[in-house]
């Protein structure tokens, strides 16, 4: 310790005192040099749990998984080899029953080859789909592959299954039996045909107070899309133009162009008083925080707004953003 101590002396030109003191924080930084290393040796050697904090970290943890290579021997001994999960694979939609459809059906509904092979083993072990949410619950099948998929699925879904009950199907049955009797004036056809007798069948509806029921009356549109579509619906404050459906997240073009023959606007929107609005209550699909903010910004600095030449002074705003954001301002 002395021979380090005058030799630092000498090499800095330092008192004794200062000299130790240099000795100890060399000291006190290399002690924890040497924690930092050993600390991470120490927690390496531990199980670490995962800690998944969203559906979509679970979907690609999944996916990860099913495309991992075998720890042990050639893949080939699996007697399988597993598809990457292309999401932008082409794929056709039509109607098709979970309880039996080949994995090729799976396969050109744009499901990947394992999760194709994973439903029929499950099958094989004696699963069964009762009705169509059960399908969701196939491992690794994403949020937005189901949506696709469920109106063309064959099966009851939950709101269905809600509905048959005892007094529903006796009540059924008296309909069924009505319709066919023979006293009646229009033919069996001609009342399946009619909207009051089958209440699936698409009628004309307008798109700014139609229900989950309206919608899904629809081709190719199940719950998933029904909900998607009124809740962009209730955040622009309603439709001002049938061309606004296609800005709907997800919705397949020939979904859309189906909608488009029923669904109909008429009714007016909801607009936002832009001279007393507040920031947190200014919330629009078509406008971003940091252009709401500036409209504000400007109506406390130059006073109310007159019209939608005002609006135009504001240099965040592009004149695409002003023309699709008036029909809901209220000068």
């Amino acid at each position: 310790m002395k021979k380090l101590t005058t030799f630092v002396r000498n090499l800095l030109s330092m008192s004794p005192a200062e000299a130790k003191g240099v000795i100890v924080i060399f000291g006190i930084i290399i002690f924890v040099i040497l924690l930092m290393f050993g600390a991470d040796w120490f927690f390496a050697q531990k199980p670490q749990n995962l800690v998944i904090s969203s559906p979509k970290m679970l979907d690609s943890l999944t996916v990860s998984l099913d495309n991992r290579k075998p720890a042990y021997g050639n893949q080939s001994s699996y007697g399988q080899k597993y598809e990457k999960y292309d999401a932008k694979k082409s794929y056709k939609n039509f109607n098709f029953d979970p309880n039996t459809a080949s994995v090729e059906q799976f396969e050109s509904l744009g499901l990947p080859k394992f999760i194709a092979e994973r439903i029929e083993k499950y099958r094989s072990k004696g699963g069964k789909f009762r009705k169509r949410e059960d399908f969701a619950k196939i491992y690794g099948i994403l949020p937005d592959t189901y949506e696709r998929l469920e109106p063309y699925i064959t099966l009851p879904s939950a709101d269905d299954e809600s509905l048959r009950t005892p007094q529903a199907e006796a009540t059924s049955v008296e309909r069924t039996v009505a319709a066919t009797a023979p006293s009646e004036d229009k033919t069996v056809e001609n009342k399946i045909a009619n909207p009051k007798t089958n209440p699936k069948q698409p009628v004309r509806f307008e798109l700014n107070t139609g229900d989950t029921t309206d919608f899904m009356k629809i081709k190719g549109i199940g719950s998933g899309y029904a909900k998607r579509i009124i809740k962009f619906r209730d955040m622009l404050g309603g439709f001002v133009s049938t061309e606004q459906i296609k800005e709907t997240y997800g919705l397949p073009p020939e979904t859309i162009d189906e909608l488009l023959k029923y669904g109909f606007v008429k009714n007016g929107v909801k607009r936002l008083k832009v001279n007393q609005i507040g920031i947190s209550e200014f919330r629009h699909p078509y406008l971003k925080y940091y252009q709401a903010k500036a409209i504000i910004a400007y109506r406390e600095q130059h006073g109310a707004f007159k019209n939608s030449e005002d609006l135009k002074q504001i240099k965040v705003l592009d004149e695409a953003t002003i023309m699709k954001l008036l029909p809901y301002l209220e000068f």
